[in-house]
């Protein structure tokens, strides 16, 4: 049944160098990992504090984020139809 599963997050966020940045999901942000944002430079991470969670996001990152989530979205529906066609439209 199609919904019932987590894929997991679109994007990891840490803020760092000032900004909260966006990371590809593949691996969960640490501290001290060398990571590139989706906006391009690669950046250490930190330990963030709560204060460092209040620095403005990347605009770059946030559309990025958008734009992948907006993709997941639409593989997820592709397949549905694709379920439907195959198997009828009780499938959801």
């Amino acid at each position: 049944m199609i919904g019932l599963s987590w894929e997991g997050p679109v994007v990891w966020w840490n803020p760092v160098e000032g900004l909260r940045h966006a990371f590809t999901p593949e691996q969960r942000p640490r501290p001290d990992q060398w990571r590139a944002t989706l906006c391009g430079p690669r950046v250490t991470l930190i330990e963030p504090d709560e204060v460092d969670w209040l620095l403005p996001t990347c605009d770059d990152c946030m559309s990025a984020a958008v734009t992948r989530g907006r993709d997941r979205e639409h593989r997820r529906e592709e397949t549905s139809r694709q379920l439907r066609e195959r198997f009828g439209p009780e499938v959801r």
